[in-house]
């Protein structure tokens, strides 16, 4: 759809809507345990995939 812009209300909605229906029963304040650690992972992920590319320049 050239021409269409997304703004940042309508994606936020898009994605806490889609985030409720991943949740499913799960409370809100208790889907913190589920994300954190993926979060934590993935910033990890992250810092090594930089540090090898460092060492192997």
């Amino acid at each position: 759809m050239p021409g269409n812009k997304l703004d940042v209300k309508t994606l936020e909605s898009w994605l806490w809507e889609a985030a409720c229906k991943i949740r499913g029963p799960i409370d809100a304040p208790k889907y913190k345990d589920y994300i954190l650690p993926l979060i934590f992972l993935k910033r990890l992920s992250d810092v090594f995939d930089d540090e090898m590319n460092e060492l192997a320049k």
